[in-house]
């Protein structure tokens, strides 16, 4: 028998699990930062990067609509309508993100929190970017990443 999770819950782990360790606070700008490389993403978010840096966007939140903030059907969005930009540092072509924050009131491993996905300008991708051609000191911005239990 398949194990299922009421909506409740989801929405339960998704504000007080996923996004208080990553954003620091719901509906403002937090604490986690996307970072953008090139190539292929490494096997596990607790592996190390591969790939080339292409920008780092930081203070990373999310928050409902019309200012309410947290997950609803276990999905949360970003606080800021507009997404989040930052300037990248050198010339390339995205294929994978990281979203990471060090976590607070955790010590050891379990003080960086992570989440590795792909890179895109489609609606299918972890991370939907402006453009996945990115040069340097051109503006990236990350148009969304939900956040979601299934």
């Amino acid at each position: 028998m398949a194990l299922r999770l009421s909506t409740d819950l989801k929405n339960y782990i998704v504000n007080q699990g996923i996004i208080k360790q990553l954003a620091g606070t719901m509906g403002t700008g937090g604490t986690s930062s996307l970072k953008i490389y090139t190539g292929s993403q490494p096997a596990s978010a607790d592996d190390g990067t591969s790939g080339t840096l292409l920008c780092t966007i930081i203070n990373i939140g999310w928050g409902g609509t019309n200012g309410t903030v947290g997950a609803t059907s276990g999905t949360a969005a970003f606080a800021s309508a507009g997404g989040y930009t930052g300037t990248a540092v050198t010339s390339g072509t995205a294929g994978w993100a990281r979203l990471e924050t060090v976590g607070t009131g955790f010590t050891g491993s379990a003080a960086t929190h992570r989440i590795d996905g792909d890179v895109g300008t489609g609606g299918t991708c972890a991370f939907v970017v402006n453009s996945t051609i990115i040069t340097a000191l051109g503006s990236v911005s990350v148009l969304s990443m939900p956040i979601s239990v299934g």
